[in-house]
């Protein structure tokens, strides 16, 4: 990095964020926040207030729920994620309440009387998942049922009795209602797609796009006819990303995709009306590792007040309070953000006539460098979160284009689908006609490929597929070999992953095997940074390992105390400072 540069972009190296605010029973809210080096539960006594420290286990740790013995929190090791659960009374001490330590215990919905949770968790860390309940107090763990394969507990009955819980394989569901015997009856069997289950005393609210619809909408089905909706509240040509029941049942805060940003709207559950809008404009709720945008929404609870971790393109998340309109946290000195370059909206055809929606953040009109930057998924889309290493990269003069190529969440189911099995490769052509079009339009000199998870095999993928078209990538945590990305992960991610991925051993084994990098790793001919995590519980270390070893220019960092990305903050600093190195030698310098 140029030394002038290093007082301007110092704070970028490093970004914390105030995530999963959780009202507490008496005022104030807990939160989770980074700002020390890692995740720690935190609470807030007032807005703007100096916060302190309620749990820390000496890792991620996240507040998760008020309970009658407490505040229940969730922690992994070294980014993990085999998350663990324990409670923090008064005294501030962690009590274990789960002791399999392979076992990741994940959808842990609190029970209508607060002394107990459903949950799902896979014991010994195997490959099918239980459904089952766990007693706050004495830690005793009930199974219901263990179905086989992947589920989730979305949320218990209104009595405490029965449950809906939801069998996961990638986008694709299927709700039920489960009985304590172990029974079960499905919820909307005609839909693709069901998730983030609410069961309140007036029926049971999810997002499903029920009918063959092309966009997730918000439905209420009728318990006693859980087969059919019996009303939409909101069904438009946009998916709604999440939805948060106040306490009372009466009213929800629900996330609606706009786009590039989120829009927040109230609905009143028993008309089915929007009744207002949240007041906060260009920008989305937060999305991580942690949970979904829901996750990091929540209610006060007297209803009156929402709390959600809100950020900008150009600020990272904060959390704010409607209606009053005021910001709790003060996790990041606002100083230094205000110049950041805000990205536009533009549109590209790919090979075959389809349209790319993108994000383009440019930092003047003159023809510069380039990064295209892929994002993970591959269900997912680029849209107004903060990513450091954009401004980073925009502050020396390198340009950054984010491409939503088919497959991508946001258009439509069918949209979504286009890249599914042996169709994967018509997404990687996606990438490559990114980087023509800004050649075309005259707006870059040269062109790298950048990207996380899925998006780390997007840019291996488009420097084997045109390897005169790029000078440069960089791969983080990223797809090298689609047969020992699934040998080699946990055996339960493997369930989550075929019906998008295809079957390794089945009918898409030799596609698989040909759309692989390593296979064509020696057409690679930019140099390549590789950045991975030792604990990465989503895509095994021997994806970057092996393909550091076969492309002819490649340099690999490993971080022994991360999983999947790059979270704490001293972290941040080295892989953040070495890869805008890396592309400001290949992208600025001339020989």
């Amino acid at each position: 990095m140029d030394e002038s540069m290093e007082p301007k972009l110092t704070h970028l190296l490093k970004v914390a964020r105030a995530s999963r605010p959780l009202p507490g029973p008496n005022g104030g809210i807990a939160f989770a926040s980074n700002s020390d080096g890692y995740h720690k539960a935190m609470f807030l006594d007032e807005p703007q207030g100096v916060p302190r420290t309620l749990a820390d286990s000496g890792d991620r740790t996240l507040p998760h729920a008020w309970t009658e013995f407490g505040l229940l929190v969730r922690h992994d090791t070294g980014g993990n994620e085999i998350w663990q659960l324990s409670m923090v009374g008064p005294d501030n001490v962690m009590r274990a309440l789960t002791n399999d330590p392979r076992a990741v215990n994940q959808s842990v919905t609190l029970h209508p009387d607060r002394r107990r949770v459903g949950l799902g968790w896979n014991a010994g860390g195997g490959r099918d998942v239980s459904l089952g309940e766990l007693d706050l107090k004495t830690g005793e763990l009930q199974a219901w049922a263990t179905p086989g394969d992947f589920w989730y507990w979305e949320d218990w009955s209104p009595d405490g009795a029965k449950a809906a819980v939801n069998k996961v394989f990638g986008s694709w569901t299927e709700a039920h209602i489960l009985e304590r015997d172990g029974g079960m009856v499905r919820i909307l069997p005609d839909a693709r797609r069901v998730s983030e289950i609410s069961w309140t005393a007036n029926g049971m609210f999810m997002l499903t796009d029920a009918g063959g619809r092309d966009f997730m909408g918000l439905a209420e089905v009728d318990p006693a006819h859980p087969e059919v909706v019996r009303r939409w509240l909101i069904d438009e040509d946009h998916d709604v990303d999440g939805f948060v029941v106040d306490h009372t049942g009466q009213r929800a805060a629900v996330v609606v995709n706009r786009g590039v940003y989120d829009e927040m709207r109230i609905v009143d559950l028993a008309s089915g009306e929007t009744t207002e809008r949240a007041g906060w404009k260009n920008g989305v709720v937060l999305f991580d590792l942690s949970g979904p945008q829901s996750y990091h929404i929540n209610w006060s609870q007297d209803g009156r007040s929402l709390f959600a971790s809100w950020e900008h393109p150009t600020h990272p998340a904060e959390i704010y309070e409607w209606p009053a309109g005021r910001r709790w946290t003060q996790i990041n000195e606002d100083e230094g953000y205000s110049n950041l370059v805000e990205p536009v909206e533009t549109t590209y055809r790919s090979f075959d006539g389809l349209e790319i929606h993108s994000l383009f953040y440019r930092k003047d009109t003159e023809s510069r460098p380039a990064v295209v930057y892929f994002h993970g998924g591959p269900e997912g889309q680029s849209r107004g979160n903060f990513i450091p290493i954009v401004h980073l990269l925009t502050a020396i003069g390198v340009n950054v284009l984010l491409p939503n190529v088919r497959g991508s969440t946001g258009y439509g189911l069918h949209f979504q689908s286009l890249d599914d099995k042996t169709l994967r490769w018509d997404a990687v052509k996606d990438g490559c006609e990114a980087a023509r079009y800004l050649k075309k339009t005259d707006v870059t000199t040269k062109t790298a490929a950048m990207g996380g998870s899925y998006g780390g095999f997007m840019t291996l993928a488009v420097l084997v597929e045109d390897p005169g078209l790029w000078d440069a990538g960089v791969d983080i945590v990223g797809i090298a070999d689609w047969h020992t990305f699934f040998k080699n992960m946990p055996p339960w991610r493997g369930v989550l992953r075929k019906r998008e991925y295809g079957d390794p051993d089945g009918a898409e084994s030799e596609f698989l095997r040909q759309i692989s990098p390593i296979h064509s790793a020696g057409k690679i001919t930019a140099p390549l940074l590789i950045i991975h995590g030792r604990n990465d519980p989503r895509v095994p270390l021997e994806e970057s390992e092996q393909i550091a070893e076969k492309a002819p220019h490649a340099e690999i960092i490993v971080f022994d105390d991360e999983g999947h990305g790059v979270v704490k903050l001293a972290n941040q600093v080295t892989a953040n400072s070495r890869i805008l190195a890396f592309l400001q030698d290949r992208l600025l310098e001339t020989s």
